[in-house]
C-alpha cells in the first residue's frame, strides 16, 4: 500500500468538517434532510418509536451526501454538527410530547429551578460507551446476526412482546441501513478513484467491514470511526469514549508489523488521520479515548503502541480528541514522563485518572475488583463497568445558591421566584452551626428536588430517543430486549454533579469568620451588602477575598469543613434507587456549569461578585490556592473517593519555572502520584505564566496554539471569553514559582 506523507493532507483534514465540500450528486445536504424528518415521521404515525427512528435512520443513510477523498483514509459524512443532527427534529418532538403529556408535574419544577439557577438539569443522552470488544469482534454484519439470534431466542421463549418486537425492528432497520451506506461509500470510491491507490485501499477496507470484522490496524480505526459517525451523528446517541485504544489495537499493531502488512510510518499516518477527524469535527467538549490500565496478571497495559499514540498526538498540536491516561503503581515512569512533558510543552488534552481510587469508588458501590480493573473511562473523567454500565448525568447542583436562599428567606433576588424547605429564617440564626445547618437544609432540598424530577423523566429516555446502535452492542440489552440507554444495561446509574464546591467552602468560612468569630457585621448587614453586589463595600470584599481561610491551602479547619460538606453530598445522593433499575451516584465534576450556573448566582460571602464563575470540580476558587500545589493536594485528598463514585477531579496550575528539566519532570511525577495514590481520582494540569497569558490576551494573533484545560476538555486560550481569560490570569498570578 502506498504511503503518502500526512503533512501534505493536514490542511484538508482540518477543514474536512469545518469547511466541508460535498459532491451534490451524492445526495441531500444535512439541512434538507432535517426539514424532511418531521413530514416523514408524520407518515408513520402510530408506529412504535424504535421503528420510526429506524426508518428515519435508514432514510438518512440512503440519502445523505457522502465523500471519499484521495486526501484522507476515512470517508466523509454529510452530517457532522452535533447541534444540527438530521434526526434531531423528531427527537425534540418526542421530548416535547413526553413533557406535555406525561411529565406535567415535574417539568414546571425543573424549569423553575433551572431559571433560578438552583440546578441545571436536562435529559442526558451524552454518556454512552458501546461494547468495543463486541463491535471489533463481530463487525457490523456480526452485530446484525447476533441481534437476530436474540430475537429468535425471545420468539422461542414466547417473550417477544410488542415492545420487544419494536426494539429488535429498530436495531434491524438501523444495522441494515449501515450496511447499505457502506455500499454507497464503496461504490463512490471505486467510481471516482481513477486509479488513486489510497481511494482503492479505502474501498477495500470498507468492503471488509461490509462483510465482516476488522483484521488490521487500519480496519479497526475505520470501524471505530464509522460506528462513532453512525451512532453519534445519525442515531443521535453520543459515543463518549473511543475505547482503550492502545490495549484494543496492540494485537493488530504487532501482527501488521510482523506480517509486513504496514510499516510503522503507515500506521502513524492512520492514527494521525484518525485523530484529525475529531479535530475537524471540533466538538467543544472534545472527544475522549483512553490509554493504559492493568492486565489480569497485574502488569501494565502500556505497550509500544501507547508511546506511538502519544507521539503522533504530540506532533498534531490539536485540542481534540482528548486523552485519558489510566495510571497505577505499575505504570512505567517513562510513559508518565512522556505525557507530563507534553503537558509542560502546552498539550492540555491529557488528563490522568487513578486506577487505585477508581477501584475504591467502584467497589464501595458493590462492583468487583475485576469490573474496576477493566472499567471504561468515558466523558470527561467518568468510569463505568465495561459493556455493562451506563451512567447518565441527570443534573448539576449549584452549591452556592443556598446562600442566596438563606439570606433572602427562600426568595431568589434575581428572578423573584420563591422556595421553601423548613430551614430557619435569617433573623432566627444565632450561630455558625445554625447557619451551616440552614445551608445543608437548602442544599438537601435542592438534591431531593433533583432526584424527584430526574426519577420522573428518566423513565422515558427510551421513548424520547431509542438507542438503536448502542443497544445492538450491549449483550444484556439484547438478552432482556430493553433499550440499553434506559434499563438494558446491567448497571443503569444516574449521577448528580456539583458546581462550586470550593467556593461554597470559602463562603461558609467567610460567614463563620466575619459574622460569628469576629462579629464585624450581622447576617442582615451581610444580606444587604450581597444584594447590592458589594457596592460601597469594596474594602470589606477585598479583606474577605484575601482572608487566609480559603479551601485548597492545606488549612486543617477549612479542610474539615470541606469534608463535612462532601460527606453530606455523598450520604444524600449515593446508593439511592433511580428510575432505570440502578442507583444515584455523587460526582465532584461540574462540566461548564461552573460558568453557566455562576452567571445565575448573585454575590456570595467569599467575596465573589454576582455572575462570576464559581470553583470547578473539587478545585479551589480561581486564585485562592496560594500555598502551593502540595498544600492544594493535601486539601483535596482529605476527601475519600468513595464519597464521589461518579468522579473526583482536581485542576492544578503550575508555573513553567517549576517544571523545567529533569528535576521539574520528577517533581511533576511526584505530585501526580501523591494525588492519584492518596484518594485522588482525576487530575488536570495547566502550566501557565501570568505574563504570557496577559500577552496572549493583548496579542492573540501571536498565541494561536496556546491551549487551556478548562474542565473536562481542552480549548484554545483565544476561544475563551475575556472574563474566563481573566480568571486564568488571576490564578496564574497567585501560583508560586
Amino acid at each position: 500500500m502506498p504511503y503518502v506523507t500526512f503533512e501534505q493532507d493536514k490542511a484538508y483534514l482540518l477543514g474536512k468538517f469545518r469547511h466541508p465540500v460535498f459532491d451534490p450528486s451524492t445526495g441531500l445536504d444535512n439541512e434538507t434532510i432535517m426539514q424532511q424528518m418531521l413530514p416523514l415521521a408524520d407518515t408513520m404515525e402510530g408506529l412504535p418509536h424504535p421503528v420510526i427512528k429506524g426508518r428515519l435512520f435508514a432514510y438518512i443513510c440512503r440519502n445523505l451526501q457522502i465523500d471519499v477523498s484521495p486526501h484522507d483514509w476515512f470517508p466523509g459524512f454529510g452530517c457532522w454538527d452535533r447541534y444540527r443532527r438530521p434526526i434531531s427534529p423528531v427527537i425534540s418532538r418526542w421530548d416535547r410530547e413526553v413533557n406535555e403529556q406525561i411529565l406535567r408535574e415535574s417539568i414546571p419544577v425543573i424549569r423553575k429551578h433551572n431559571e433560578a439557577g438552583l440546578f441545571s438539569m436536562w435529559k442526558d443522552f451524552d454518556h454512552s460507551v458501546p461494547d468495543w470488544e463486541a463491535i471489533l469482534t463481530l463487525g457490523f454484519p456480526g452485530l446484525l446476526e447476533r441481534a437476530r439470534h436474540y430475537r429468535a431466542r425471545h420468539e422461542r421463549a414466547e417473550t417477544l412482546t410488542e415492545a420487544a418486537k419494536a426494539y429488535f425492528d429498530g436495531i434491524e432497520l438501523s444495522l441494515q441501513a449501515v450496511l447499505e451506506m457502506l455500499d454507497r461509500f464503496i461504490r463512490y470510491a471505486r467510481e471516482h478513484a481513477d486509479g488513486n491507490p489510497r481511494m482503492l485501499a479505502e474501498a477495500d477496507c470498507l468492503e471488509q467491514l461490509r462483510t465482516g470484522a476488522p483484521h488490521n490496524c487500519y480496519e479497526v480505526l475505520q470501524m471505530i470511526y464509522l460506528h462513532f459517525m453512525f451512532c453519534e451523528h445519525i442515531d443521535r446517541m453520543q459515543v463518549r469514549s473511543l475505547g482503550n485504544l492502545d490495549r484494543i489495537l496492540f494485537p493488530y499493531f504487532e501482527r501488521d508489523l510482523r506480517e509486513h502488512r504496514y510499516t510503522e510510518a503507515q500506521i502513524r499516518e492512520f492514527f494521525a488521520c484518525f485523530f484529525m477527524q475529531f479535530a475537524s469535527i471540533n466538538n467543544y467538549w472534545g472527544h475522549p479515548f483512553f490509554l493504559g490500565g492493568t492486565k489480569a496478571d497485574g502488569s501494565t497495559e502500556v505497550n509500544p503502541l501507547s508511546y506511538l499514540i502519544l507521539d503522533v498526538f504530540d506532533k498534531l498540536g490539536v485540542t481534540s480528541p482528548k486523552i485519558q491516561l489510566k495510571i497505577a503503581r505499575n505504570t512505567p515512569h517513562a510513559f508518565i514522563d512522556k505525557a507530563l512533558d507534553m503537558i509542560r510543552r502546552g498539550h492540555s488534552s491529557l488528563v490522568f485518572v487513578s486506577e487505585e481510587s477508581i477501584r475504591s469508588a467502584m467497589m464501595s458501590h458493590g462492583l468487583t475488583e475485576e469490573q474496576a480493573r477493566t472499567c471504561d473511562i468515558s466523558g470527561c473523567y467518568e468510569f463505568v463497568p465495561r459493556a455493562q454500565g451506563n451512567t447518565t448525568g441527570v443534573g448539576y447542583l449549584n452549591l452556592l445558591k443556598p446562600f442566596e436562599l438563606i439570606f433572602n428567606d427562600g426568595k431568589d433576588p434575581k428572578t423573584g421566584l420563591t422556595f421553601s424547605c423548613g430551614a430557619e429564617k435569617l433573623d432566627e440564626i444565632q450561630s455558625f452551626d445554625a447557619f451551616f445547618d440552614a445551608y445543608l437544609r437548602w442544599l438537601g432540598d435542592v438534591i431531593e428536588t433533583a432526584i424527584y424530577c430526574s426519577s420522573e423523566f428518566e423513565k422515558y429516555l427510551y421513548v424520547i430517543n431509542p438507542a438503536q446502535l448502542y443497544s445492538a452492542t450491549i449483550r444484556n440489552s439484547l438478552e432482556t430486549a430493553r433499550d440499553a440507554f434506559s434499563n438494558g444495561c446491567v448497571y443503569n446509574n444516574s449521577s448528580l454533579l456539583s458546581a462550586g464546591f470550593g467556593t461554597a467552602v470559602d463562603a461558609l468560612m467567610a460567614v463563620k469568620e466575619f459574622v460569628f468569630d469576629r462579629q464585624e457585621l450581622t447576617l442582615a448587614e451581610f444580606r444587604d451588602i450581597l444584594n447590592r453586589n458589594w457596592a460601597g463595600h469594596e474594602k470589606l470584599r477585598l479583606r474577605i477575598l484575601h482572608a487566609k481561610n480559603k479551601y485548597g491551602n492545606g488549612i486543617e479547619a477549612v479542610d474539615a469543613l470541606a469534608l463535612r460538606l462532601a460527606r453530606f453530598l455523598g450520604e444524600k445522593i449515593n446508593l439511592r434507587p433511580n428510575a432505570r433499575g440502578g442507583i444515584y451516584e455523587a460526582s465532584g465534576h461540574c462540566a461548564r456549569t461552573f460558568i453557566t450556573l455562576g452567571e445565575r448566582t448573585g454575590a456570595t460571602p467569599d467575596g465573589r461578585f454576582a455572575g462570576d464563575e464559581m470553583s470547578k470540580n473539587l478545585s479551589p476558587t480561581m486564585g485562592m490556592d496560594r500555598n502551593g500545589v502540595t498544600a492544594l493536594i493535601r486539601s483535596v485528598t482529605q476527601i475519600d473517593p468513595t464519597i464521589f463514585p461518579a468522579g473526583l477531579t482536581l485542576d492544578v496550575m503550575m508555573h513553567p519555572a517549576t517544571v523545567q528539566g529533569e528535576e521539574g519532570l520528577t517533581a511533576m511525577r511526584g505530585l501526580l502520584f501523591t494525588y492519584l495514590l492518596n484518594n485522588g481520582i482525576a487530575m488536570n494540569i495547566n502550566i501557565f505564566d501570568a505574563n504570557v497569558l496577559e500577552d496572549a490576551q493583548r496579542h492573540p494573533e501571536r498565541y494561536e496554539g496556546l491551549q487551556v484545560r478548562v474542565c473536562g476538555w481542552n480549548v484554545r486560550f483565544n476561544d475563551l471569553s475575556r472574563k474566563e481569560q481573566d480568571a486564568y490570569i488571576e490564578r496564574a498570578r497567585n501560583i508560586a514559582e
